[in-house]
Formats: C-alpha cells, structure tokens, sequence
C-alpha cells in the first residue's frame, strides 16, 4: 500500500517540528509603523498644545474679548446654521445621488459617478471663483436664466443681501461637499445582500418601506461617518465663503474662520487663539458624539 511523507511521520517528531517551526513576530508591523504614527502625532498634538498654552498664558483675555464682542453671538448663530445646514443638504443629495447610481436601470453608469465627482475634484478657489460670476447681479448666468424663464423679473442679489448671502455660499458648500456622500453610499449599498430586497418585494413591502426599513439601517454607520466628515469640513470650511463674500455683506456670511481669519489680519494674536480654542473644542464634542454613535452602532450590530 502506498504512503504518503506525513503517513511515516511519528507523533512525536510532529510536535518537534511544530516547536522548532519559526513563529510569526507580530510585532514588527508595529515597529514599522511608529515613526509614522509618532511623526502624526506631534504634527496633530503641537498645534493644540501651542494653542491652549498661548490661551492660559494670557489670562484668557482672549476668550473674554472673544465672548464680550457684539457681533460674537451673531457669528455663532452663523456658524450653527451653516454647518447643519450644509450638512444636512449634502446628506440629502448624496443620498439620492447613491441611490441613483446604484439603480439597475440606470445606464452609462461609470460616466455618470465621474461627471459627480468633479465638484469635489477642482480645486476650492477655482470653484468658489465661478459659483461668485454664476451668482452676480450684474452679469451673472443664474440670473440671467432665471429671468429668460420668467422665475423672477429683476436680477436676485445673491452674495450682497445680507439675507440671503449665508444660504447663497451653503449651497456651494453643498455642491462641493455632495459627491463624497455620493461615493460613500454608493459603495455603502453595495455591500446590502440583494436577498434582503428580494424577500422584502416578496412579502409586498413598498419602496419606501424598502428605503425606510432596510437600505437606511444597512448604512447607518456610513451615514455616520459621512455625518462627521461633513460637519467637520463645514465647520472649518473658509476658502469657498472668503473668495465668494469674504464674510459679508455687514457681516451676514462671518463663521468663526472667517473671524479668526479677520483677526490675524488685523494682528490681534489673542484672539486669534481664542478663536482657535473655541473651534477646537466644537469639533471635539462632534468627535466625541461621533465615537459614541460608532459604539453603539458596533454593539447592536455584534
């Protein structure tokens, strides 16, 4: 009768060749690791450190300065409005941009995801540069297409009223901001089994029990995440409102960027910081709130 090699083996030279078998060093893709990591880390930690030590070094003049001006409560009112508001848009149009490209009937597909891409693409300042000529009053291609249509009879003056210069600027946040919550959902829903949809049509559920019931919850924690990223680059977003408005007119589209942004150019270093700490404590409570979603989502889900 035949035998194989590992026929003729004895039990006792198997556990020497498993004990003289070398072991995988499990740590060395850490050691390879941490320069990087401790690089990133000094990088993330000095700006912080630098700007809570200039803070309490001054007393919290800054801060005080900071909360004593007039015109501090309506920035902030800004600054919320601005940033759930573009939050909110986006969340909104990427989602049906996802789930347009994941329908089957669509056709032309890859060309579609490109063309919705190249908002988030372009640079900021090239963006921001042609929404402020689309949107001026005097020559500008929104204008003139809303009155050949009819829609409005005189040019609408989107960046100079101070009523409607905040919602003018979020929509081109939102234009930007729209196609990452696109590509997010898009491959979210990918990985949703189709079986999940196919018993649901069988046992007669609509398409919005559909949507409500099994395409949100299977990408909750993309939502999450889409959530976060959105409201930290809102919060932090100053390029597309300075180059549009520069956080006018009387100071109707000024968020704490642009305030902070005022002041180091007026050489007011204090309240440059104060400004900063202030920033950073608001995106930590977003970080916060956001790590607890993760966990709570992590624990239902195992």
């Amino acid at each position: 009768m035949n035998s194989t090699r590992g026929d003729l083996i004895s039990p006792e030279e198997s556990r020497t060749a498993a004990r003289t078998k070398p072991r995988r060093r499990t740590g060395r893709p850490v050691g390879l690791m941490m320069p990087a990591l401790v690089l990133t880390a000094l990088m993330f930690l000095i700006p912080i450190v630098s700007t809570v030590v200039r803070v309490v070094g001054d007393g919290g003049s800054g801060l005080a300065r900071l909360f004593e001006t007039p015109d501090f409560a309506h920035v902030m009112f800004n600054t919320v409005k601005w940033t759930v508001g573009a939050t909110i848009g986006a969340m909104i149009i990427g989602y049906a941009g996802g789930i347009v490209l994941r329908a089957k009937q669509l056709r032309l597909t890859g060309l579609w995801r490109s063309l919705i891409m190249v908002p988030w693409i372009i640079p900021g300042v090239v963006g921001a540069t042609i929404w402020r000529w689309s949107l001026s009053t005097d020559y500008g291609l929104v204008n003139r297409y809303l009155m050949d249509l009819g829609i409005v009879s005189q040019p609408v003056h989107w960046l100079s009223d101070p009523s409607m210069a905040l919602w003018a600027v979020m929509v081109i946040q939102i234009w930007v901001t729209a196609p990452f919550v696109v590509l997010m959902v898009s491959a979210a829903l990918a990985g949703i089994p189709e079986e999940r949809y196919e018993a649901a049509r069988l046992d007669g559920a609509s398409s919005l029990k559909i949507l409500w019931y099994i395409t949100l919850p299977g990408i909750r924690t993309t939502t999450a995440v889409a959530s976060l990223n959105l409201a930290i680059w809102a919060l932090n977003s100053f390029t597309i409102i300075w180059v549009t408005t520069s956080g006018g007119p009387a100071g109707a589209s000024t968020i704490l960027p642009i305030l902070l942004y005022q002041a180091f150019q007026n050489g007011d270093d204090s309240l440059v910081y104060a400004v900063a700490i202030l920033q950073l404590a608001v995106g930590a409570v977003l970080a916060v709130l956001f790590a607890r979603t993760m966990r709570t989502d992590l624990q239902e889900q195992s």
